[in-house]
């Protein structure tokens, strides 16, 4: 696949992850044959429609069935095609989770479930949109890889990466139009292997999703505190990096994880969980959602309301390197 240009990555980012998966998806189909999309009934919300008129014979709308969409996409996977279910995240992977182990985790097909509007982007909407415990879910469906890419250049990678591998996929989609474009210049991207974005020693910020933008604002404030922030962007939440985080438990002091996602089942568990092995290594702070339903409010109300931006990182940071110094 050629790489893409500077303007259209800061297109895809002004106009958001949707439109971001769907070009990504036409790109992939023009290279590849077996590439077929399936849709309830979200052809234009998913930012399908240029796939739809470039492929007509290629997109599946299967109406607002989601748990019949996860059915067709496993049939679609056992012919030889690879499918992309494309749903929000509230609906795929919450409200067909059954469905997905059944058909996809335990037969261990070829499929990618892509979940768009992830965290609480539909803030407006309400909790029945809100997708803060998917991730949860889908670590513990077997078989499955979970990627939560930072920006609109890694969706990218992301969509070429998960047409190679073998297996089923669960991308996360999260951010709003808008988000920084963190990666401008061509990058390396192997799923399961973390990005580090910037070294430091004192404190590892490791984070998923578009909220990657926020650890690395909130490194710019401790750098001018004086705490010297290591960045990591852990787009593949399972497989986790371990080797990764081998090397955070031996070279800094505090692990900081930012997700938008609840602080049970998330990214910071999967960090927990790994480091529950090992003595004498650095506490952890886990900066999420929290466990708890939503007020209605936009998307920056909930960033903030949840401590996700950069400022109360930062602010909760130094308060425990404070302790840590004592």
């Amino acid at each position: 696949m050629s790489k893409i240009s500077l303007d259209i990555l800061k297109e895809w980012s002004k106009l958001g992850h949707r439109s971001s998966l769907g070009e990504s998806l036409v790109l992939l189909a023009r290279e590849r044959s077996d590439v077929v999309v399936v849709s309830p009934d979200l052809t234009t919300t998913a930012r399908l429609v240029n796939f739809e008129k470039e492929f007509p014979d290629r997109l599946f709308n299967v109406g607002i069935a989601e748990q019949n969409m996860i059915g067709f996409t496993a049939g679609l996977a056992r012919e030889g095609l690879m499918p992309f279910a494309v749903s929000i995240a509230a609906f795929a992977p919450m409200r067909c989770a059954e469905q997905i182990q059944n058909m996809l985790g335990y037969m261990n097909l070829n499929a990618r479930v892509v979940g768009i509007e992830a965290g609480c982007r539909f803030g407006p909407l309400g909790n029945t949109h809100f997708a803060m415990n998917d991730l949860a879910v889908m670590r513990a469906v077997p078989n499955f890889t979970v990627i939560c890419p930072a920006d609109a250049h890694e969706i990218y990678k992301t969509v070429i990466a998960v047409a190679d591998h073998k297996g089923p996929v669960h991308i996360r989609l999260t951010g709003a139009p808008g988000s920084p474009l963190l990666y401008p210049q061509d990058f390396d991207f192997e799923i399961g292997k973390a990005i580090e974005y910037r070294p430091g020693k004192d404190v590892a910020i490791i984070a998923t999703g578009s909220v990657l933008w926020e650890g690395i604002c909130a490194a710019d404030i401790l750098e001018k505190k004086g705490i010297s922030a290591r960045v990591i962007d852990m787009h593949t939440v399972k497989p986790i990096d371990t080797n990764i985080l081998n090397s955070v438990f031996k070279e800094n002091k505090l692990i900081v994880t930012v997700e938008e996602h609840n602080i049970i089942g998330g990214l910071g568990s999967a960090v927990a969980e790994y480091k529950s092995g090992f003595e004498n290594v650095p506490k952890h702070i886990m900066c999420g959602l929290g466990d708890n339903f939503r007020k209605i409010g936009n998307y920056e109300f909930h960033l903030k309301e949840s401590g996700l931006v950069a400022e109360d990182i930062a602010e909760i940071v130094v308060d425990r390197y404070k302790l840590l110094s004592v």
